[in-house]
């Protein structure tokens, strides 16, 4: 029984499959301006329109046949249209139908549609009003999106589910009525609508999805329904004119702080008969979790105390609370998650207990006055972003226990003058250090063995780094824009060197390359302005020297033009092949480069900066305005006409 079923759900999948590809394959008419297939059921599917006309009327018959529907991207970006009537005889709008029609100001939808498609309306930046039939069921994802002249709608009783982001940034919208008829609302559904001043949620909608009214700034009351169970994550997040909120008995479950950001909320109330949600000195906690859910953004206390027994610090539950300057966490909490202090602006300093064993994503990001923290030794891995852009952040502990140091986690540290990695750490996210200005030294241990992209990256103070052996890569970027990095040493362990590695390293002078690095990336002494010596031992397999110029051997492509030389001729060795990436970026003292016919492809900028740069190219010589065609690939064809 089991495989017949199975056997008539494939010859159905089938079946639509065929019909559908179809359908994608028939072949185009046209009748006037419009362009049209022909349906099996003889009727017709508008799929394009060629008219220049202002005020369109879509007529209901072409060439005999009915139509049936508007296809998808039938009229999409006709900007003439300012106003269109559709016959009652369509029942269906496709998806990008109207899509971008910035001059469209009014529709006629007929009641014979049934439905509207994803993106039908969006970015129709001028439409003010629309009429949606009763007979419509659905809307369809990003329907109405960024229609920033509509400021009402009028949703009929048929409808039963408004998909996501429907009516995102409608920022003239200033009502809405959803009729009982809807059982769910999408994710962001009226999000950006920062005219919209109340709704009212009908109970017959069990669930409020994420971000649904997000940056709603306008927003200041909004009814739950006793037929909630559930508010999804950053349901009303930026909601600035919010100021309170009555969570009904029947919501079960709570995302991430629905409420985060909404700077004049001072007041959540619960029942205190609710089963599974609390508040303790107005701050919503999760009983059955033992969560501390939201600390309201309006409260004023600059001191605040987690009570004992919480177990975890939920997502963005201190979003942006800029009043606060300090917070005690007790010794039950073992969890920080995402977010949970991010932009406290005004928080000054914290300790983080024993207990606590993971620390979120941004949890302490951009908190611009914090000044120092301790890591405790129950965690095992920086997160990332966790100490992102905190400014005044001087010094930081991390203990034994750490392994790993994720993306970004101290980037912008712009006051952090030095840091300890200790031995337990093996790996070292993109980023993990990027513009800390202040940062002169740092020790990496024989532990690591992975060094993210980027990961001292700006940090124009470091003067000098050990890479240690344990080391087998050096990954794009890592010491890019460390303007006063003077020397570095790079380990017989390393294989490879990524594009752009030591960019704008402006005081290195020289560097050597073991006999281990078999690959190297686009330039990656770009802009050092006074490096004048790359060293490589003459055995090396894949790269060499040649009068002090880089080159890969394998692949005869020149790497890199030593940016401290004088010389104001050179002439590329007859048998290379190309000129990699930023080969000759900003040698401002070139004046003429000779290259040879065996030259087939030149790199991205690869004269880019080269201001007083002609070319020679064979017998001819060309201008630096010709050459400036060389900032962006180019295949060169032994010519360059």
């Amino acid at each position: 029984m089991k495989k017949l079923v199975f056997l008539f759900i494939l010859i159905f999948a089938l079946c639509f499959i065929s019909a559908a590809c179809a359908e994608e394959k028939a072949p185009a008419f046209f009748s006037g301006d419009f362009e049209y297939i022909l349906l099996e059921d003889g009727t017709v599917k508008i799929t394009g329109y060629s008219g220049k006309e202002a005020e369109l009327i879509i007529p209901a018959q072409l060439e005999g046949y009915a139509v049936r529907s508007i296809g998808d991207y039938a009229f999409a970006e006709c900007y003439s249209l300012s106003s269109v009537s559709i016959p009652d005889s369509v029942t269906s709008i496709g998806d990008y139908a109207f899509y971008f029609c910035d001059s469209l100001t009014s529709i006629t939808i007929p009641g014979s549609v049934t439905s509207i498609g994803d993106y039908a309306f969006a970015e129709c930046y001028s439409l003010s009003s629309v009429s949606i039939p009763d007979s419509v069921t659905s809307i369809g994802d990003y329907a109405f999106y960024f229609c920033n002249s509509l400021t009402s709608i009028t949703i009929p009783g048929s409808v039963t589910s408004i998909a996501d982001y429907a009516f995102y940034f409608c920022d003239s919208l200033t009502s809405v009525t959803i009729p009982g008829s809807v059982s769910s609302i999408g994710d962001y559904a009226f999000s950006s609508c920062d005219s919209l001043t109340s709704v009212s949620i009908p109970d017959s909608v069990t669930s409020i999805g994420g971000g649904i009214f997000s940056y709603c700034d306008s927003l200041t009351s909004v009814a739950i329904p006793d037929s909630v169970t559930s508010i999804g994550d950053s349901a009303f997040y930026s909601c600035k004119s919010l100021t309170s909120v009555t969570i009904p008995d029947s919501v079960t479950s709570i995302g991430a702080n629905p409420f985060a950001w909404c700077d004049a909320l001072d007041k959540i109330v619960v029942s205190p008969d609710h089963t599974t949600l609390t508040t303790i000195d107005g701050v919503l906690i999760d009983k059955t979790d033992k969560k501390l859910i939201c600390y309201p953004s309006a409260f004023t206390p600059e001191n605040y105390s987690i009570p004992q027994g919480i177990l975890s610090i939920g997502d963005s539950a201190f979003y942006r609370c800029k009043s606060l300057t300090s917070v005690t966490i007790p010794g039950s909490v073992t969890s920080i998650d995402d977010d949970a202090f991010y932009s406290c602006s005004s928080l000054t300093s914290v300790t983080i207990p024993g207990s606590v064993t993971s620390i979120g994503d941004y949890a302490f990001g951009s908190c611009s006055s914090l000044t120092s923290v301790t890591i405790p030794d129950s965690v095992s891995s920086i997160g990332d972003y966790v100490f992102d852009s905190c400014f005044s952040l001087t010094s930081v502990t991390i203990p034994g226990s750490v392994t790993s140091i994720g993306d970004y986690a101290f980037s912008s540290c712009e006051s952090l003058t030095s840091v300890t990695i200790p031995a337990s750490v093996t790996s070292i996210g993109n980023g993990s250090f990027s513009h800390c200005y202040s940062l002169t030294s740092v020790t990496i241990p024989d532990s690591v063995f992975s060094i993210g992209v980027y990961a001292f990256g700006g940090c124009r103070s470091l003067t000098s780094v050990t890479i240690p052996d344990s080391v087998s890569s050096i990954s794009g970027g890592i010491f890019s824009y460390c303007d006063s990095l003077a020397s570095v040493t790079i380990p017989d362990s390393v294989s490879s060197i990524g594009d752009y590695a030591f960019h704008s390293c402006k005081s290195l002078t020289s560097v050597t390359i073991p006999d281990s690095v078999t690959s190297i990336g686009a330039n990656p002494f770009a802009w050092c302005e006074a490096l004048d010596k790359i060293i490589v031992s003459p055995d090396h397999t894949t790269l060499t020297t040649i009068d002090g110029v880089l080159f890969d051997k394998t692949d005869k492509k020149l790497i890199c033009y030593p940016g401290a030389f004088t010389s104001e001729n050179y002439s590329i060795p007859q048998g290379i092949l190309s000129i990699g990436d930023m080969a000759f970026i900003g040698c401002y003292s070139l004046k003429s480069v000779t290259i040879p016919d065996s030259v087939t492809y030149i790199g991205d900028w690869a004269f880019d900066y080269c201001y007083f740069l002609s070319l020679t190219v064979g017998q001819e010589s060309y201008a630096k305005e010709y050459a400036q065609a060389f900032i962006i690939p180019y295949t060169y064809p032994n010519s360059l006409d």
